[in-house]
């Protein structure tokens, strides 16, 4: 049996101009041994309109090159419960993907061959596919998104997509988070290849040295996510907030 460490845990407020609409708590743990897995959970809480809260739990596990192994994704809004699992198979590129909600469950599954990152709801995660696959410094860098729409009734299966993240900055850059001064990695997500439409905007992500987990975000409609704290238990970094 694999011992399991914790190595960072942190807090996000999700903001729509000044009001915080939703909060994450996660936390990063790593096992031991020589598989070594990489293991994010996370817990998203916001309250909807009708006063009830609803509640996210995320659960990914990841080999310790980051490759995703398998994720589980639980909604509770009052009665209302859904979960969502994928379950990956290296070997043979197998993606095992079931989806369980109001109108039962729903299994189908998929080879995908290249590399892929699975998008989970949880901003902690949202850069987990950079640390499989390197930022080529100077171009824009494609990545493979698995998602689904599923929510609570079953839509369809997973669907493949295509995005492109861009190095803003070779050097780190300096941002504010209240009062602390950090030292952030910018980089911009976007839909299109800058060949294909190079006017095209995307949006700015600030990412942390540890674990590629991001600062922050700044996205259309006066949304921002920002971290609150972040504490790292690794030796080697004490200073952390």
């Amino acid at each position: 049996m694999s011992f399991q460490e914790k190595i960072i845990e942190g807090k996000y407020n999700y903001y729509q101009g000044d009001q915080v609409y939703c909060e994450e708590t996660f936390s990063v743990f790593k096992e031991d041994g020589s598989h070594g897995r990489i293991i994010f959970n996370a817990e998203l809480t916001s309250r909807v309109e009708t006063g009830e809260f609803l509640k996210v739990l995320v659960d990914y596990k990841l080999s310790k090159k980051f490759e995703p192994l398998n994720l589980k994704v639980k909604r509770l809004l009052g009665g209302s419960k859904s979960v969502e699992r994928y379950v990956v198979d290296l070997k043979d590129k197998n993606v095992r993907y079931t989806f369980r909600g109001t109108d039962g469950i729903h299994e189908t599954e998929k080879i995908i061959t290249g590399k892929f990152h699975i998008a989970a709801p949880a901003f902690s995660t949202t850069m987990l596919a950079t640390a499989a696959k390197k930022l080529d410094p100077v171009h824009r860098t494609s990545y493979n998104i698995i998602s689904s729409s599923n929510v609570w009734e079953y839509e369809g299966p997973f669907k493949e997509s295509e995005i492109f993240i861009e190095l803003s900055s070779l050097e780190p850059v300096p941002i504010f988070v209240g009062d602390t001064e950090l030292q952030a990695t910018h980089c911009k997500v976007f839909e299109d290849d800058k060949a294909r439409n190079p006017n095209t905007k995307g949006y700015s992500i600030y990412l942390s040295k540890h674990y590629q987990i991001p600062y922050k975000a700044v996205f259309a409609d006066d949304i921002q996510i920002e971290v609150q704290n972040l504490k790292n238990f690794e030796t080697e970094y004490k200073d952390l907030f």
